[in-house]
């Protein structure tokens, strides 16, 4: 599988019929029967199906990615459309077009990946190492999706909370979907990570950053422990990845967009000029774009800084170029795991584990690629709560519109201060529908 780019997904599609019911189900009026999975061609078409799902328009192809910088003031909603503007404003509605959106999109991947590994073990014909990437692949991708609806609609921050997010292993259909309720917040973290040990076991070695891997396994479990404020494991698993697999710094900050899998991309998502993303379009229309770059994020950049060469104003607009110059750029890919994250995520539990000191080699380590003659010294963080100031600047500055900031301002209690609302605000709500089909059992977020 990693010799195939995603379009040969739809030759697969179009010769392997049966995987067409598994690929395009909905929880809410389609059903995955048993016989979707019956041959190694179907399951390697369902695997790959699993990448051209997280590919759509409501994830990682457009909106996703930007949700975070909507959220947290980086972005703001230009194109007059609700979906974007409720999310700018950080007060979101249950009946919000993204919310509805994304839960179903989410939970489809989860239901997918269900389906391979159900039936996976089952079918004969297919040797021990593909058997165990698609088995891998399958966990990769059903951890990354409840990761990601948690982190939205449970209150991922605090591991007693029962919110967290409905949790299942078999394959669901409409009629047995709304019977399934949330799950505990530590109990969705739980299977998450376990999933992530799994797909870590079973993956083969990085050698593709268009494919999940043993290292994209490990980046993702890293940031899930940062996520839990378990810094000794986030530590041990940012570490690995960077000490493995042969991944580097780009010398250039703009080679991590205008360079397909370069030296620092651990797994990102492969788009062409057919099968493109939606990021483009979004982001850079002639005119009245539907998401524009914030002057508050604008304006946070530094003299010199060359981060900022990956925006610019036009039209009056302040545009992200991270996708593309223009809204036919939709061929760029989209990241979802590379290796300065790994170095800020080390350096944030460093200085939860063993002090800011050892913890500023691997902040200045992303810093000073853009900013070489102005390291964070010593002095300038006094303490953690000073560092932990400095850190989520560095992250809003190195990862923006890359999906992260948003997170980052509630884990790390800031996002009440910063957008000024109240502190349920800090988590989407359940879609409306969604609460409605399941006639109770499936609770709604407080304060909604």
């Amino acid at each position: 599988m990693k010799t195939i780019k995603y379009i040969f997904c739809l030759w697969l599609l179009s010769a392997f019929s049966a995987c067409q019911g598994f690929l395009d189900v909905e929880l809410d009026d389609e059903i995955i029967t048993s016989e979707a999975i019956v041959n190694k061609e179907t399951a390697e078409a369902a695997a790959i199906g699993l990448y051209n799902s997280l590919q759509g328009l409501n994830l990682y192809g457009a909106d996703f990615v930007v949700l975070p910088d909507l959220l947290g003031g980086n972005a703001i909603a230009t194109g007059f459309q609700p979906r974007y503007e409720e999310l700018a404003n950080a007060r979101v509605p249950a009946t919000n077009a993204y919310v509805e959106g994304a839960w179903v999109d989410l939970y489809n991947i989860v239901n997918s990946a269900n389906n391979i590994l159900q039936h996976i073990d089952g079918i004969g014909g297919i040797g021990d190492a593909d058997r165990s990437r698609i088995k891998g692949t399958a966990h990769y991708f059903r951890a990354l999706a409840l990761f990601d609806l948690l982190r939205q609609f449970g209150e991922f921050f605090d591991d007693t909370s029962p919110y967290g997010v409905p949790v299942f292993s078999e394959v669901l259909d409409r009629s047995t979907a709304p019977a399934v309720g949330r799950a505990g917040v530590a109990e969705t973290y739980d299977e998450i990570v376990a999933a992530l040990e799994q797909a870590e076991q079973a993956l083969p070695e990085f050698d593709d950053a268009f494919f999940v891997s043993r290292a994209a396994a490990r980046a993702l479990l890293a940031r899930v422990h940062l996520y839990r404020k378990e810094y000794g494991r986030a530590l041990d698993y940012a570490d690995q990845v960077i000490a493995g697999s042969g991944f580097s710094l780009n010398e250039d900050y703009a080679d991590n967009f205008d360079v397909e899998a370069s030296a620092e991309a651990i797994f990102e998502i492969n788009y062409t000029s057919i099968d493109g993303n939606g990021l483009a379009g979004l982001l850079m229309l002639p005119a009245a774009n539907e998401v524009s770059v914030s002057n508050d994020l604008w304006n946070a950049f530094e003299e010199g800084d060359a981060r900022k060469a990956q925006f610019v104003r036009r039209f009056g607009i302040a545009r992200c170029l991270k996708y593309g110059d223009l809204a036919t750029d939709i061929g760029t890919n989209v990241i979802v795991s590379r290796l300065a994250e790994m170095y800020l995520i080390r350096a944030e539990a460093l200085a939860n584990t063993q002090g800011i000191a050892g913890a500023l080699p691997a902040l200045n380590a992303v810093r000073s690629r853009s900013l070489p003659d102005k390291p964070i010294l010593e002095q300038d963080v006094p303490n953690l709560d000073a560092f932990n100031d400095v850190l989520i600047r560095e992250r809003r500055l190195e990862l923006a519109f890359e999906g992260h900031y948003w997170f980052d301002l509630v884990r790390l209690g800031k996002a009440t201060e910063v957008r000024d609302i109240e502190a349920y605000r800090r988590i989407l709500p359940i879609p409306g529908r969604e609460v409605s089909v399941s006639k109770g059992v499936l609770v709604q977020n407080p304060g909604y």
